[in-house]
């Protein structure tokens, strides 16, 4: 997806040239520089500033996703030289942005008629025929066991969205647009980018069934696509930091320590650019916007009285980040409780997961 932008980042590739990522090489600095460099290099890694129980579980989180990266653990210096490249880049979203594919003309159409129930089905299908991927991932959500319950397959888009409704044709056209934007790394794409995907997903189908269960339940699909792409960054991000690392040392594995760093400080800020650039509705790009802004579960109760949406979707994410470190037995079950007790507010929230692990318990 990045590989045109990747050559101007690092243009000494383009030239057939070694990246000079081997900078504490004796010949290539005076001896002065190369030994603070080579000290630097050397210096253990710092862990990322926590000053919160919140930051504290973001960073767990990303310990899961991509393993521990304990102080001990030395500077890499391939991965920060590419990590640094990276950051320069997300200081300037529009050219990720710009090399990102298109939205979809039946994506952009769905957003449009998220709060309006009178929208012209035939119209509708007709885009989304358009875009096979696309029209292929909503037969298959009809297909699912949670929507279909008979033994008899759905083989067309009008016969799913029979099936599916239109929330449910929104679930399909968002997920087959997104999935499309999904890591694909053929090295590490199974152990970690398929990760952040179910990540993603989860997000957006607990949001979802947050708002059901609150008084906002008519805007549960606004809710839904939210919560699908308010990770987004974090997908972005990953491919693009795959995507240089095999372009300028394939066969080397990538430290974790720099990428998760740079993710921590810019995933939610590059989500809120794509979606903006996208030209979401403004509703949605204001609970995109309130992700980046809400650091500390005290700051909910406040929120709440007025983007209570963004809300439900910063603890759905919350509430998925949690199961998925449960059920990869990184997190104990009492760890969880005490977890949610402070990082969730909402009744609709503590209920849920209450019920997740009663629901685990019981099996």
């Amino acid at each position: 997806m990045f590989k045109t932008m990747l050559k101007h980042i690092f243009p000494s590739i383009k030239a057939n040239k070694k990246p000079n990522y081997l900078y504490f090489e004796k010949d290539t600095e005076p001896e002065e520089v190369q030994q603070q460099t080579f000290e630097r290099v050397r210096t253990p890694a710092k862990p990322l500033s926590l000053a919160s129980v919140e930051e504290r579980h973001q960073q767990e989180f990303y310990d899961f996703l991509f393993g521990q990266s304990p102080a001990t653990t030395q500077h890499d210096e391939l991965s920060h030289y590419v990590a640094d490249k990276i950051e320069a880049v997300l200081r300037k979203p529009d050219t990720i942005i710009e090399a990102m594919p298109v939205l979809p003309a039946s994506l952009s159409k769905v957003i449009e008629q998220l709060s309006d129930n009178n929208f012209d089905t035939d119209a509708l299908l007709t885009l989304i025929k358009q875009e096979p991927s696309i029209a292929a991932k909503v037969i298959e959500l009809a297909n699912s066991s949670f929507y279909n319950h008979t033994d008899k397959e759905i083989a067309d888009l009008k016969s799913a969205f029979m099936l599916l409704g239109s929330n449910g044709l929104i679930e399909g056209v968002i997920n087959g647009f997104v999935s499309k934007l999904t890591p694909q790394s053929p090295i590490y794409f199974k152990q970690y980018g398929n990760k952040i995907w179910h990540h993603s997903l989860t997000t957006g189908v607990i949001s979802k069934e947050l708002i059901n269960k609150s008084p906002y339940k008519d805007e549960a699909a606004q809710g839904y696509l939210i919560g699908l792409i308010c990770n987004l960054g974090d997908m972005i991000i990953y491919q693009l930091l795959m995507e240089a690392f095999s372009f300028i040392h394939p066969d080397c594995q990538p430290n974790s320590y720099a990428f998760k760093e740079l993710m921590q400080q810019k995933s939610k800020h590059l989500t809120f650019h794509i979606a903006k650039n996208w030209q979401f509705p403004q509703s949605i790009l204001d609970a995109l916007a309130l992700q980046v802004k809400i650091t500390n579960a005290s700051m909910l109760p406040t929120v709440f009285s007025k983007r209570p949406i963004a809300c439900y979707v910063y603890e759905g994410n919350i509430i998925s980040e949690l199961m998925m470190m449960l059920e990869h037995n990184d997190k104990t079950e009492v760890e969880i409780k005490e977890a949610a007790e402070i990082l969730l507010h909402s009744d609709e929230a503590k209920q849920y997961i209450k019920g997740l692990l009663e629901e685990r318990d019981n099996k």
